[in-house]
């Protein structure tokens, strides 16, 4: 696990310009640097040292120097490549996995990412070709950003990186949009005009004196499968592989657990494979809010295990970290989830280097409460039209209620399109609500309907099922790896531990993306299948219990005095001079702004981590990271 950039391209590259790149991220690599430095490239390395921690120095380069390779990652299945390699005659002088990379592409060209089972961001230098090749993994597991400026391509494990090479500063109005569609930024977009992010599965290569070009090299193909059983035993093989390839490390390693199932499951699979090896595991806990807090299961789970157990206790003192937490992002970021993942990750590392979390489940097997309930909707829409304008006429006119509430959002997202539901379903601002929220210069520049053009490109793609199973590849394209994979990332990175998947081994993604979403989700319960081939690893009472879902006691936190940091934050002034927003739509937001739950408290949340980012990032006297939210102004 590391961190990557370099500088490809014509022109003055030296090596006091790769330091200062490297340095923004030593976080992500405080056991080693390196650097390579040749006429038309750069590249360089800060490395957190997992395998062969004594010899694994990178850049690392073939066996005559003209193949040279930074990584970022894991590669779980390098011994057995190592060995196909060495019977081909390639020769090794460490055992590390970023070594058998180098010889894979002196093998098999740019085909060599079709062997690698694992998580990387990679860049690699042919100098006898002038050739350089940055590529992302298949799901999006590890970040990679890039530039192509005044004829160089720049690229890093973080936009940080990027930055420091003196890349200007443009705020995207593309960006601006998404972000409040979304709350993150998806896919391609940043920003920043002219930095993008590699997408998940896909390859760039660049010559010097010629513009960078892109591809995809991975696309999950439809699988024939058995019976609902003979999937289910190949689903529980490949996940109990996946987890025993990633246990695979020279250094200390451990699991969060938040008591659900699937992180549960991770830990009764690690059990199961290492055999009386004791699990570490880690959990977070909300003494102030009982509601959402889940030690009670995380615990049952750890006996159950016999696991050596460790929590901490997450509180509203903890979101005063919020500047060094949005800092990790350089972009707008607006899961409040991030505090509690920071603090158990700090947690962790006092204990290991390593963790193994349970992202991916939900999104691959159907585990978001959305995807049952949407189903309902789809079948509103079918309705013959007279009946639901009765149904609309009668919701509307019905007292304030959660049945009244819940006909009246049946009746709304079943008159919208498929893209713009899913849409719906994750928005901070719909197009409404941001043509009201924008100043009448950002009407005009901005480009309404962004996200839900985004979705529908996403959405043609899977051409494989119906709308649920295309709901299903949408968030496993869109919102897994640029939201929730990239907040285990930072988080982690933040105080530089490892963060691996299992869920997400491209084998099982592969096979869950082929199964009809009637597996999935089943008589009204979410992961069905999933269930069924995990039940001999989770106590009953995990297995059956209602999801829950990481959630943040928001309510609490608000009453606790961060309301007063937020509404001092982002005051009428603050907003006006920022530009972007009408003050008089954010102070009603403000009056209308209740509880957590609240439709409000998330377009709060986003514009509140829109305004520090922007703070840090644009602003000439810049706002340290390290300011407790107490004390900005």
């Amino acid at each position: 696990m590391c961190g990557i950039g370099g500088i490809m391209g014509e022109g003055h590259l030296s090596e006091e310009l790769l330091e200062k790149m490297a340095q923004v991220l030593h976080h992500r690599g405080p056991d080693d640097v390196g650097y390579h430095l040749e006429p038309g490239a750069g590249l360089f390395n800060v490395r957190l040292s997992i395998i062969d921690v004594a010899g694994g120095h990178q850049p690392i380069y073939n066996e005559d120097g003209t193949i040279c390779i930074v990584f970022n990652g894991e590669i779980y299945n390098h011994r057995e490549l190592r060995v196909e390699l060495e019977k081909s005659g390639h020769l090794f002088n460490s055992n590390s996995d970023t070594e058998v990379i180098v010889h894979l592409y002196e093998e098999y060209g740019r085909d060599f990412i079709q062997h690698l089972n694992g998580m990387f961001a990679i860049a690699i230098w042919d100098r006898q070709k002038q050739t350089g090749l940055v590529v992302r993994d298949r799901l999006g597991i590890k970040p990679l950003y890039y530039a192509f400026d005044s004829g160089r391509l720049i690229f890093a494990s973080e936009l940080k990186s990027i930055l420091a090479a003196d890349v200007p500063k443009r705020v995207s109005l593309l960006g601006l949009d998404l972000y409040l569609s979304l709350r993150y930024l998806p896919a391609e977009s940043t920003m920043f005009e002219g930095i993008g992010k590699l997408m998940p599965g896909h390859w760039l290569e660049f010559q010097p004196g010629s513009e960078p070009i892109t591809n995809e090299y991975w696309q999950p193909e439809q699988q024939a499968l058995g019976s609902a059983d003979e999937i289910e035993a190949q689903l529980e093989h490949l996940l109990k592989d996946a987890v025993r390839m990633r246990l695979l490390s020279d250094v200390p390693l451990g699991a969060f657990l938040s008591g659900g199932l699937d992180s549960s499951a991770i830990v009764g699979l690690m059990r199961s494979v290492s055999g009386e090896q004791t699990v570490k595991t880690f959990s977070i806990g909300f003494s102030e809010e009982a509601r959402v807090d889940e030690t009670d299961f995380a615990r049952q789970v750890a006996s159950a295990n016999d696991t050596e157990h460790h929590e901490v206790d997450c509180t509203a003192k903890s979101v005063q970290s919020l500047p060094r937490l949005l800092h990790h992002f350089d972009e707008p970021f607006a899961d409040p989830i991030i505090v509690p993942t920071h603090e158990v990750s700090a947690l962790a590392s006092e204990h290991v280097k390593v963790v193994l979390t349970g992202e991916g489940a939900d999104e691959l097997f159907g585990g978001y409460t959305r995807f049952r309930t949407d189903r309902y909707f789809q079948l509103y829409g079918h309705l013959p039209l007279a009946l639901r304008r009765i149904i609309h006429r009668l919701s509307s006119s019905l007292p304030a209620s959660g049945l009244s509430a819940n006909a009246r959002r049946a009746s709304e997202m079943g008159r919208v399109g498929f893209a713009e539901r899913l849409v719906r379903w994750v928005s901070a601002f719909d197009d409404a609500e941001r043509e009201h929220l924008y100043t009448a210069e950002l009407r005009e520049l901005s480009k309404a309907g962004a996200a839900v053009e985004l979705y529908s490109r996403f959405a043609e793609r899977d051409g494989g099922g119906g709308e649920m199973d295309r709901m299903l590849f949408c968030d496993a394209k869109l919102r897994l790896p640029e939201c929730m994979l990239a907040r285990t990332d930072r988080m982690t990175m933040a105080v530089s531990i490892e963060g691996r998947t299992p869920f997400l081994d491209h084998r099982v993604a592969e096979l869950a993306l082929s199964i009809d979403h009637r597996l999935k989700i089943r008589g009204g319960q979410e992961k069905w299948l999933l269930k069924r081939a995990l039940r001999k690893y989770v106590p009953d009472q995990i297995l059956t219990r209602t999801k829950q879902g990481l959630a943040v006691p928001f309510a609490y936190w608000t009453r606790a005095g961060i309301e007063d940091d937020i509404r001092r934050i982002l005051s009428p002034a603050s907003i006006d001079s920022r530009g972007w927003f009408e003050p008089a739509y954010v102070a009603d937001l403000m009056d209308r702004w209740r509880f957590h739950g609240s439709r409000e408290a998330q377009q709060i949340w986003s514009i509140l981590c829109l305004e520090l980012w922007s703070r840090m990032y644009l602003d000439s006297n810049p706002l340290s990271p390290d300011t407790p939210l107490s004390e900005v102004d």
